[in-house]
């Protein structure tokens, strides 16, 4: 089956988007153990939100905005940037700088979701995010990233993220 070299682009993207969303997976399960699953979990979510109001007020002030009033003046959207990281910043205390980036995985996720999403088709797009976070995971584990119990890669492991990458070229091929 032939791919546009759009197409193989949206795939590469998922895929790296799924790899992070891997080590966003590691780091919140890192968070987790120090404060706790939905502590863990909160953090993440103020990343996202302050990830988003930063591109979104962009956006905005270049004249893209797509949201209704007051959703098209960039200080709205500084001015949730500013409150969602003192929070994020509170949040924090005690944890190392780079657990605000899980937010951005997962910010990554949604938009990638959005664009890439309708593009590849939904299934094909999950199979490979899966398939990209698979990834990460095999390499995360035998490492024993961010204080996780080391898992060795192994052959059935492998083999295991090769069945999802047959997955989702059946998928594909079933598309036609």
């Amino acid at each position: 089956m032939q791919l546009a070299s759009a197409q193989w682009i949206y795939v590469g993207i998922t895929l790296i988007v799924g790899v992070g969303a891997g080590v966003q997976a590691s780091l919140l399960g890192s968070m987790g153990r120090d404060r706790g699953p939905l502590e863990a979990g909160w953090v993440s979510i103020l990343g996202t939100v302050v990830g988003a109001a930063i591109f979104l007020a962009v956006r905005s002030a270049r004249g893209d905005a797509l949201l209704s009033s007051p959703f098209d003046r960039p200080w709205i959207f500084v001015a949730v940037a500013l409150v969602t990281t003192a929070l994020l910043l509170l949040s924090m205390r005690e944890l190392g700088a780079y657990f605000a980036i899980t937010g951005l995985f997962g910010l990554a996720v949604i938009v990638s979701a959005a664009f890439v999403g309708p593009r590849l088709g939904v299934a094909v797009f999950i199979a490979l995010l899966i398939t990209g976070q698979m990834f990460a995971a095999l390499i995360l584990d035998h490492v024993g990233a961010f204080g996780a119990d080391v898992q060795r890669v192994t052959a059935m492991r492998v083999a295991g993220v090769g069945v999802l990458l047959l997955g989702v070229a059946l998928m594909r091929r079933g598309g036609d």
